[in-house]
């Protein structure tokens, strides 16, 4: 699975602004949903692996949305605002997770308005963010992570969320589309002094993958458990009492373990980005597949997220990835690594 286009043209500038100073993008494309009414917390605490019954306003958590049998239907954010919750996901994230709710909050008190369509969401990332989006005019969420503010840039109301998707300090801008393009220009005016550029899909999605944070459709569906993605210590609160699919997950705590799990790849700097679905060898037997994978300009090779065998899920292991489709190719090399892996500037390359 070698290539001479093994390495495609990302922008290393807004890489390097990202991890160094401030850079933004467009997420708008992701799906978000509103619940309001009396009941929503209740509702949203019995179908998801978290504690929302004790979410106060202006705080978040990760959640898995889980079927009764306790496999993953989505994976999300749930930002608890004054007058409602938020939840948010990746596009598409919601398509099983809005049936399951529709269908199980017929009895209680709830609203239920999808805003993927109204509204927009941008994301400014780096160690300036914060000085970005104040400038703005914006007022800023307290430190934790998944903290909500709401405030006001160019005239328009906001909400702003503390999050890391990319595995840097990171605010999350949401609003009423109508403002987007005023919201936009205030920021780009803002970012002047801190450098802000825009960064590209490509390259967010490669600090996505570096983060280890996985997106529901490609790197989860609704064949995983939740305890494959290691976002327990986020994602799960094991105390908080019945919730649907609550059995399979306390099952497996339990029991200690999980067929597989999701780790990151690290490829040999000659291979090919390998196409989702890859497979994972070793000796010679498949251990896993590709669920993600980009260039990463940091480590200066092909990463990837995979879902691996636990007999071959260590850090350190030594592995084989081939293309499961297309002609045959010799298979690349590549590192199991532990998430985050994030590489440092003084053994990652830029080149």
């Amino acid at each position: 699975m070698t290539t001479e286009t093994s390495k495609p043209a990302l922008d290393l500038d807004a890489y390097r602004a990202a991890g160094e100073s401030a850079a933004w993008c467009d997420r708008s494309s992701r799906a978000r949903l509103e619940i309001g009414g009396p009941d929503r917390a209740k509702f949203l605490h019995n179908l998801t692996t978290n504690d929302v019954k004790r979410l106060p306003a202006g705080r978040g958590r990760e959640a898995f949305v889980t079927s009764p049998q306790g496999k993953t239907i989505g994976f999300v954010n749930i930002l608890a605002c004054p007058d409602a919750i938020l939840v948010v996901a990746d596009p598409g994230g919601l398509d099983l997770a809005l049936p399951h709710f529709t269908k199980y909050g017929v009895f209680d008190d709830i609203t239920l308005t999808d805003l993927s369509g109204s509204t927009f969401e941008y994301h400014v990332v780096g160690p300036r963010s914060g000085e970005v989006v104040s400038a703005a005019g914006a007022s800023l969420p307290d430190a934790d992570d998944l903290a909500v503010a709401t405030a006001a840039i160019a005239g328009h109301a906001v909400t702003i969320v503390r999050e890391a998707p990319a595995g840097r300090p990171g605010l999350t801008i949401l609003g009423q589309r109508e403002g987007a393009d005023d919201v936009r220009r205030a920021l780009l005016e803002a970012g002047g002094p801190a450098g802000l550029v825009e960064l590209d899909p490509g390259t967010f999605e490669a600090m996505r993958i570096e983060a280890g944070t996985p997106a529901f459709g490609r790197d989860l569906d609704a064949k995983n458990l939740p305890q494959e993605a290691g976002r327990d210590r986020r994602a799960i609160n094991f105390v908080k009492g019945c919730y649907l699919g609550q059995e399979t997950v306390a099952r497996i705590d339990a029991l200690g373990h999980v067929n597989q799990h999701l780790l990151g790849l690290r490829l040999d700097p000659e291979a090919a980005v390998p196409p989702p679905g890859s497979v994972v060898e070793a000796e010679g037997k498949a251990v896993g597949r590709v669920t993600s994978a980009a260039f990463s300009p940091g480590w200066g090779v092909p990463i990837a997220l995979a879902l691996i065998r636990s007999s071959h899920a260590k850090d350190g292991a030594v592995v084989a990835v081939k293309a499961a489709e297309g002609p045959a190719g010799a298979a690349a090399r590549a590192v199991v690594s532990a998430l985050p892996m994030i590489p440092d500037a003084a053994d990652a390359s830029t080149a």
